[in-house]
Formats: C-alpha cells, structure tokens, sequence
C-alpha cells in the first residue's frame, strides 16, 4: 500500500468522487474544468480535459492518474507507455455511477465509505423512482447552440431528468448526445427548456426563427446557466441529489 499516494485526475466528475471519497490531501494536479470541491481550483493544472500536458502529468510525479474511459484512450496510452499507472472510469448512467462509486473505492482502499455514499444515493433515486407522476412536462434539453445538440434517454443526463419527473422530447437520438434540428422541438412543443451552456440567453431563444410558438418560450419557462449550475446535471457525481432537487424544482 502507498502511503503517500499523489493522484492527478483529468475529469471534473472523478475529481468530485475521489474528493468525496478520499478527500483532497493526496489530489495533486486536475485539468482546468476540475472546479468543485472549490479547493480544486488552486491546484497545478494538467492542460483541459480534451488536450492533456503530458509533461507536466510527469512532473507531478503522480502515482496514479485517474482518467475517463474511451473519453481520453489518447492520454491512457501515452501514460502506459512511460509506466505511469493508471485507472479509468466513465459512468455513462445513473446505476453505473453508483458502480463506479464502490469501484473507486475499491481503489481508494475506503470499501465502506464508498458503499455507504452509494447506498444513500441509491435511496434517493429509489424514492424519486417511486414518486413518478403519470403527468409529466415535456422538457427540451439544450448542451450545445452550434449545432443544437440534444441528449437522449439513454445519456446520463436524459436519464437524470426523466427521473426527476420530465419528459424529454428527444428521448431516442443516433447516440447519447446529438445534433438535432431546429424545427423538430418547434414540432415537439416542449413545455420547458434547459440550457446547459454558457452564452445563451433566454431572450436569443425566444427569438430563434419560428421559436415563439413553442410553449416554453411563451409561457417563460426557459432556464439558462444564470438559472441552474448546469454542472449539478452535467456531472455524473456524488451531487446527484441536489441535481434532481434542482431539475424537480422548475419542473
């Protein structure tokens, strides 16, 4: 057992586990979208999450870099190859993040902690799976402006927000998240609209060519990053509960 690990994790998501897990004494450089816990903040950066500085992953002498799965195979073959070890993980769903937990405590060598967070996460979901409403607002999930890109129900996120009582209206796409058209959400007149990136306003939405038809948008039911901390549903983490706490409460 190392006795004074030194971890470097490329992805805001693990960085919030092992932060709850383990706690950030042995966390020693994250990429620049590691931002919560606040702490992490002030720690060396490793590049972004998309583009990995290799040599300052060295220069942290890590001995062991959290990464996230297929996301990032790149840095996982650069760090093999220089024998840098190594772990990956990418919860895709809401029981894999669940898995995931207990797995990386496995890692962490905290079993019991890990198990205890699941297990208190896992009730959570349970009672917001009892509490579905047979009346469910249909909701619009935007992720990105150019192209428009949407989540499905298969997506972490379409997931989330089916489970805290709405109804996506692109709850089948070619894949997790997609581009999708314009005149597709004005034909499924979602009642709600999130956007959960940084740029939009919802006075841009309203004006998009043939928008002003949709329910959201005239009933002023669209919520922007000014609204929601779009990380909280973003992030498949240990803050799921206050993400569907969110998500219910505009509902």
């Amino acid at each position: 057992m190392d006795l004074n690990p030194r971890y470097v994790i490329t992805s805001p998501e693990l960085a919030e586990l092992v932060s709850a897990l383990a706690g950030l004494e042995h966390i020693v450089g994250v990429t620049v979208e590691c931002d919560y816990p606040e702490q992490l903040r002030s720690l060396p950066k490793v590049g972004t999450f998309g583009k990995i500085d290799i040599e300052k992953v060295i220069s942290l002498n890590p001995t062991l870099v959290f990464i996230a799965g297929l996301e990032q195979e790149e840095i996982a073959y650069q760090l093999h190859k220089i024998g840098i070890p190594l772990v990956s993980f990418y919860p895709r769903s809401i029981s894999n993040l669940l898995t995931t937990i207990e797995d990386i405590g496995v890692v962490l060598k905290v079993e019991d902690k890990a198990k205890t967070l699941a297990d208190s996460l896992k009730t959570v979901i349970d009672s917001y799976r009892r509490d579905q409403s047979a009346e469910k607002p249909k909701i619009y999930v935007e992720i990105y402006g150019n192209p428009i890109m949407s989540v499905s129900d298969s997506s972490y996120v379409g997931e989330l927000v089916e489970l805290a009582g709405a109804d996506n209206i692109f709850s089948t796409l070619a894949r997790e998240y997609s581009r999708i058209k314009a005149e597709d959400v004005i034909k499924l007149d979602p009642e709600i609209i999130l956007l959960t990136y940084p740029g939009v306003s919802a006075e841009k939405v309203k004006n998009r060519m043939g928008w002003e038809v949709i329910s959201a948008c005239r009933n002023d039911r669209i919520y922007t990053v000014e609204d929601i901390d779009p990380d909280l549903i973003l992030r498949a983490g240990p803050r799921i509960a206050e993400a569907l706490k969110l998500l219910q409460k505009i509902l």
